[in-house]
């Protein structure tokens, strides 16, 4: 039966909300009121006074909605044409004397002047190329009737709203496949970070601030502590703030490059940020990071693991054969506790993207073929300016 009394469990339910009854007494039992779902097999089919009559479906609810894919500043720029995107980095020249003021010589009381010639400037100002090539691809195909499923229908417009779901799914799917390579290419970024030697352990930075006899903060207490948020929150705006001038410091090639805060893209993993805007208590934090024009709150730099634990969520694991050949580095780039990623907003880019639908219809077995492809190429530049935070127990 559909419909069932349940008179007493709605006077134990009132009992319980005004206080007459205890919650920790006998369990409610909601089976009959409450519904969990089932399949159209074990549902109830038919009424049950003249049980001849079929219960009707009075509303088809389509649990299906839009994804909306975070935004990391790296999707622009992109090409459907050509193999290889080229980057041209200037290197600074050095002072050299200025010839306007060499003091004329004196022999035997005389004294001569001796012009320079222009044609003896010989110095070029450095110029570095790099080449960006990497493309992958990706299909998202699927089939759906069109006509067999009518007899499921009242109507054209329901058919039209269930059939409107399956093409949500699939466009829910490519948004999450195009934020997985997305994430690989930041991932890729950090891990370029790490192995350049611009990974800041602001733990081990706290506790080297803390008087001898203290004993040192724990990652894994760390987020808990005011104190250590406060001297992070800062360190972060810091490094924001001298990345702004001109310097070698901030990118793994070593290469003279400043970014002004309108440049940065500020990523903050969202445990550490909200840890921040909680514990501490204050609008710094907000104001100062939070507010800036490329600020990103991350839930995790690769992955969420089963639970979104702060060991997954903080973690990275890269193997990038560019990423050796250029750094030196062997085998795979392993990371965890990373709370901070700042960098140019020209040092992740999109550089190659192309998408193209198509259907085609099979007029023979009426049934429609979808098909989404996709092709995705970023770059990872070591000469822009890139600063990871991390935390880590010292050894």
């Amino acid at each position: 039966m559909v419909v069932k009394q349940i008179p007493s469990i709605v006077n134990d339910a009132v009992a319980e909300m005004i206080g007459s009854g205890a919650v920790s007494g006998d369990a409610l039992s909601t089976t009959d009121l409450v519904s969990l779902g089932a399949s159209i097999g074990s549902g109830n089919l038919y009424e049950l006074f003249y049980g001849k009559l079929i219960n009707r479906i009075v509303k088809t609810i389509y649990a299906v909605r839009v994804y909306e894919t975070s935004k990391r500043g790296i999707l622009r720029d992109e090409t459907a044409w050509g193999a290889f995107k080229q980057k041209v980095h200037y290197i600074m020249p050095e002072a050299v004397e200025n010839p306007a003021f060499d003091i004329p010589t004196i022999s035997e009381g005389v004294r001569t002047y001796t012009q320079h010639s222009p044609y003896g400037v010989s110095d070029l100002i450095e110029v570095k190329q790099i080449l960006f090539a990497g493309q992958g691809t990706w299909s998202i195909e699927f089939i759906r009737p069109i006509a067999q499923i009518m007899t499921a229908f009242n109507s054209t417009s329901e058919m039209l709203a269930f059939i409107d779901g399956l093409y949500v799914t699939a466009e829910n799917a490519f948004k999450v496949q195009e934020e997985s390579v997305e994430t690989m290419a930041c991932s890729t970024a950090i891990a370029a970070v790490m192995q350049g030697g611009l990974a800041i352990n602001v733990l081990e930075e706290y506790n080297d601030t803390l008087p001898e006899d203290a004993t040192a903060l724990l990652a894994a207490d760390c987020l808990q502590s005011m104190e250590f948020l406060r001297f992070a929150s800062k360190r972060i705006n810091d490094v924001l703030g001298f990345m702004g001038k001109m310097s070698t410091l901030f990118n793994p090639a070593g290469v003279p490059k400043f970014t002004p805060k309108d440049r940065a893209v500020v990523e903050i993993l969202h445990e550490f940020g909200s840890a921040c805007e909680t514990y501490l208590q204050s609008n710094t934090y907000h104001d100062e990071l939070v507010k800036l024009p490329l600020y990103n709150d991350i839930a995790y730099w690769q992955g969420s693991g089963t639970s979104f634990a702060f060991a997954d969520t903080s973690a990275i694991k890269i193997q990038n054969d560019a990423l050796i050949t250029a750094l030196n580095v062997t085998g795979t780039v392993s990371a965890a506790g990373i709370i901070g990623f700042i960098h140019d907003i020209d040092a992740v880019a999109a550089f190659f993207g192309e998408r193209y639908s198509w259907e085609q219809e099979n007029k023979r077995d009426r049934i429609m073929i979808h098909g989404e492809q996709a092709r995705k190429g970023y770059g990872v530049d070591p000469n822009e300016n890139m600063v990871v935070f991390f935390v880590a127990d010292s050894e």
